[in-house]
């Protein structure tokens, strides 16, 4: 995944206090590549760092994946639910 924008984001922030926005960019599975928005929740832990968690629905025919027509795959959805949980550190360069 290669975030192009995140919106909205806040004016302030306060340390400990979750904020909600959505992240869009694009991800890439099996060498295709589609515009994705994962919907996120961070908490700022310091100046320094921010945790968060963020997802987002994927039909796997949009990826090329197609699901195995076999008895014991035959209830999966067409869809799937990514699932991020992250911890971004300032760099320091």
């Amino acid at each position: 995944f290669m975030p192009k924008e995140a919106t909205p984001l806040p004016e302030t922030v306060t340390f400990g206090e979750t904020f909600s926005l959505e992240i869009t960019g694009n991800l890439t599975i099996k060498n295709v590549t589609q515009e994705v928005t994962f919907s996120a929740v961070m908490t700022p832990v310091s100046e320094t760092q921010i945790e968060g968690h963020a997802e987002v629905m994927v039909a796997y025919a949009d990826y090329g994946i197609s699901i195995p027509s076999v008895p014991k795959v035959a209830d999966v959805d067409e869809e799937v639910l990514l699932e991020i949980d992250f911890v971004a550190l300032l760099s320091e360069e």
